[in-house]
């Protein structure tokens, strides 16, 4: 089997910018701008994720 073929390569055409875009969170960033449900979404998570933790750190010590 020729391994060449499943292994994915950065071609020299390719540019840094493409590569930053293909970032998970650059598309997250991009999408919260266009849409406010998102970006309230976003943020009720991080705070429930944040008062979580604080819950757990609390119990903990």
């Amino acid at each position: 089997m020729n391994t060449e073929k499943n292994n994915s390569r950065i071609r020299e055409g390719v540019e840094l910018r493409d590569l930053i875009k293909m970032q998970t969170e650059v598309g997250l960033i991009e999408s919260m701008f266009q849409s406010k449900t998102l970006t309230a979404i976003v943020i009720i998570i991080i705070i429930l994720l944040g008062g979580f933790f604080m819950f757990l750190s609390k119990v903990a010590g």
